[in-house]
């Protein structure tokens, strides 16, 4: 009885301290959702001192009406192409790359893989600088290929179609191969149609990458009409002056809606970061 009694209490402390970790983790980004709805005025006076109100929202849209006035929504209809682009080209050369890696056998294939690997822990500012010199040498510089086209291959990508298709029966390819089916038809017409889970959670990870990327946008496109959201979310502290209910909106926005696409197909992100099958 005892026992029972203190398991039950150690279940409910940690349903707290879960509870305690999801209130600090929310709190911040429900005051700036709320803080977008409000005037700069009613956005200090409920801070000092703090109160309730601080996390409740206004009725005004004005903070949104200014920002998409401000090139805002170019800026969102920029990313959506690139992301979605970057998407397209991403799956298609990561799973052929995956594909290749996982049916193919030749020398050094395994110190080639290892340099896929690495590439993905190799930071952005690391290679920013001979990356933007390519660019200018080939005339992408200030282009939406400048945008794209470097992104496209993924180690982490590749490395999740490869554990995939190292899982697919042999025997299947095999038989595929003595009914006369090419590589590139195994590849198109059996691995990756079984590839599905995989394929939506690295559709996501590219996605995400490409919507949250600032570093390599900023030098690549510099011209305003090729800005992508989180470049002009920086603008909104430099160039504009800093109107705290419009960055607040813009920062909502910008932060929403990959968690759209994120709680949409959680369970094949999380499919395809651990190899495990969501039900």
């Amino acid at each position: 009885m005892i026992m029972h009694f203190k398991r039950q209490w150690s279940v409910y402390l940690w349903y707290l301290v879960i509870f305690i970790g999801l209130i600090i983790t929310i709190l911040p980004f429900w005051w700036g959702v709320a803080a977008s709805f409000k005037s700069n005025s009613d956005i200090f006076r409920d801070l000092a001192p703090i109160n309730i109100r601080a996390f409740l929202p206004g009725f005004s849209l004005e903070s949104y009406v200014a920002i998409f006035e401000n090139d805002f929504g170019r800026s969102m209809l920029n990313t959506f192409f690139v992301s979605i682009t970057s998407v397209a080209g991403g799956l298609l050369i990561n799973s052929m790359a995956g594909f290749a890696f996982a049916q193919f056998r030749f020398k050094g294939d395994n110190i080639i893989f290892g340099f896929v690997l690495l590439s993905f822990a190799v930071p952005a500012d690391a290679i920013a600088i001979p990356l933007f010199k390519m660019m200018r040498q080939i005339g992408w510089f200030d282009t939406f290929y400048a945008l794209i086209i470097p992104m496209l291959a993924n180690g982490l990508i590749i490395f999740l179609y490869r554990q995939f298709f190292l899982g697919i029966p042999k025997e299947l390819i095999e038989a595929a191969r003595v009914d006369g089916l090419s590589w590139f038809g195994v590849f198109w017409r059996i691995c990756l149609p079984l590839s599905v889970p995989v394929t939506l959670g690295a559709g996501l990870l590219l996605f995400v990458f490409q919507w949250e990327s600032y570093l390599w946008p900023l030098i690549a496109a510099p011209s305003p009409e090729l800005h992508l959201i989180q470049v002009t979310l920086g603008r909104f502290s430099t160039e504009y002056e800093m109107v705290w209910n419009q960055q607040f909106a813009a920062s909502s926005i910008a932060g929403f809606l990959p968690l759209v696409f994120i709680y949409m197909f959680q369970k094949q992100f999380v499919s395809a970061l651990t190899g495990v099958e969501q039900k």
